[in-house]
């Protein structure tokens, strides 16, 4: 085939068991390879440098490698995913209650009882989070799911179900907790009402979601249960309020009259600050990791690392658009790739 033949072609989705491993933001005119170049809305190009395997490359791909075959949403599968969430929280909560009433056992020293609330939340989140994410995404926490659906990555009625098992699952942790170590089920009478609070609030759950969305736009998704725990973990020390961030947590930690409850009157205002929050960390995200770039952007073309994120962002247009026709991909193993070779094993053809 010739090669204006093949670029005249009309674009064709990349071969099944293909990703794309590297490429470049570049603006239209220098593109040195039109035949692997896909042109975006605002006057630059995506340039394909490295096709490889789906398999064989996943730990390097930038990005999570989606499945070949979506699943397929069920009745049966929404349930799990709600089930997931209402464990999830209620372990969660239980972890914080627990281990704030067992500080409170051990010893009389408030720094010792923060650190043993902050040490038990940081590794029993990071476990929750490890197990539990890929059912339901190991929300544990209604900003979470209202940034997704903000995000149009959950529909606004999953997103309603998923708070209000997370809110079930957090008053039953904290009344399972209190049951534990015998401990009488009251209301809190934990005063946490001042203007101090409520910024480290704003901060805590605008943080939070910047790191949870940070990692996956920078294509580091499977560091989401380290990189959430440790700084949660952490917030307990450099925050005034103790990171609560979430206001399941809240709702819960409601019905434990120990030193990680919160007065009723002191929730409501903590929830109003944690879901302002949870929309600047939203808004955070977009701006750093945009969807698009400006053509009179000077750092779209002189920043590799913005460059990246964006391309990044674009993970799913690369998925479908990465190569115009004309472009074969050939591999030792034939059209599929084989998992056992290395990335070298896998060529452009431009035609035949």
């Amino acid at each position: 085939m010739a090669d204006s033949d093949a670029s005249s072609a009309a674009p064709v989705a990349a071969p099944s068991g293909l990703r794309i491993a590297r490429a470049s933001l570049v603006k239209a005119e220098s593109c040195v390879n039109s035949a692997s170049c896909v042109p975006t809305d605002d006057g630059y190009c995506l340039q394909v440098e490295q096709p490889v395997t789906a398999t064989a490359c996943h730990a390097n791909s930038p990005a999570p490698v989606p499945p070949e075959t979506p699943i397929k949403s069920n009745n049966l599968q929404r349930f799990r995913k709600l089930v997931s969430e209402l464990l999830g929280t209620l372990l969660l909560v239980m972890i914080v209650v627990g281990s704030g009433i067992m500080g409170e056992t051990l010893s009389e020293d408030v720094g010792v009882q923060l650190m043993i609330n902050s040490i038990a939340t940081l590794a029993g989140l990071y476990c929750l989070i490890t197990t539990l994410g890929p059912i339901s995404g190991a929300h544990f926490n209604p900003v979470v799911s209202m940034v997704d659906v903000l995000y149009g990555d959950m529909p606004m009625m999953e997103c309603l179900w998923y708070t209000a098992v997370q809110i079930m699952g957090a008053i039953l942790g904290a009344l399972i907790a209190n049951m534990m170590f015998d401990v009488p089920i009251a209301l809190s009478t934990t005063v946490r009402f001042s203007w101090n609070l409520w910024i480290s609030e704003i901060l805590s759950t605008a943080t939070l979601i910047f790191v949870i969305h940070g990692a996956i736009r920078t294509g580091q998704g499977d560091t989401v249960p380290i990189a959430v725990a440790s700084w949660v973990g952490g917030g307990y020390f450099f925050t005034s309020s103790t990171i609560f961030a979430n206001p399941a947590v809240t709702i819960g930690r409601i019905f434990s009259d120990t030193f990680a409850g919160i007065a009723p009157k002191s929730a409501g205002p903590f929830i109003c600050f944690q879901i302002i929050g949870g929309l600047l960390g939203y808004g955070l995200v977009r701006f750093l990791y945009p969807s698009n770039v400006s053509s009179d952007d000077n750092m779209a073309q002189d920043d590799p690392l913005y460059r990246r994120a964006y391309v990044l962002v674009h993970q799913g247009f690369f998925d479908n658009h990465g190569y115009n026709s004309g472009t074969k991909i050939r591999t030792t193993s034939g059209p599929t790739g084989d998992a056992s070779k290395p990335c070298g094993s896998c060529e452009t053809d431009k035609g035949e």
